[in-house]
């Protein structure tokens, strides 16, 4: 049976979502433009999975339903409060991308939190974002469609690494290294107790 949400997930979701906000800030405002520019259009994308991780982050360490949806939504709440370019547009986005999250680790019934899973789990909110940057935003309309293809691939392809992989590595070090999440679900996995 599933333990319930505590009120110190909840407050470790809320928190993390504020600092993951400020980066999702960063990356709309900043990063998005300046890596089109070096790299251009067609692989910029490569950096999307980072507005994907207010999902992977608390799910991953808290391990329970409902947290994956709340900590991207939340994290795109603070995104718009902070002064996102892209107005409002985020909380939709937001929602959606952690609904994805979501239902993979549902799928798992909570209980599967490996490296595919959470590839899997990092990749699938590129099935909202991808869709909807082109008919939103009509960012792929310079592309040929070969190049609609390779830049729509690079969504799920960050969303996989940066969400998912490099999200696993990091907090699985974090916890091999120092007690700071040992009242999570996540300690009690990789420290093996």
């Amino acid at each position: 049976m599933q333990k319930k949400v505590s009120v110190i997930d909840l407050v470790l979701t809320a928190s993390l979502s504020a600092v993951i906000g400020a980066i999702f800030l960063v990356w709309s405002n900043i990063v998005w433009d300046f890596m089109k520019l070096l790299v251009g259009l067609l692989f910029v994308p490569i950096i999307y999975g980072m507005w994907f991780i207010g999902a992977t982050v608390p799910a991953y360490i808290v391990r329970k339903p409902g947290i994956a949806l709340l900590g991207e939504f939340l994290a795109a709440v603070l995104e718009l409060a902070y002064g996102s370019q892209f107005a409002s547009t985020v909380l939709l986005y937001g929602f959606m991308q952690g609904l994805m999250s979501e239902l993979v680790f549902m799928a798992t019934g909570y209980k599967k939190w490996g490296w595919l899973t959470m590839a899997i789990a990092g990749a699938a909110p590129a099935l909202w974002a991808a869709p909807a940057d082109t008919i939103l935003y009509g960012i792929t309309n310079p592309l040929t469609p070969e190049q609609r293809v390779v830049f729509w691939s690079l969504y799920f392809v960050s969303g996989a690494l940066i969400a998912g992989l490099l999200v696993k590595a990091i907090i699985d070090a974090v916890v091999k290294s120092t007690p700071i999440l040992d009242a999570f679900e996540v300690a009690k996995s990789v420290k093996n107790v």
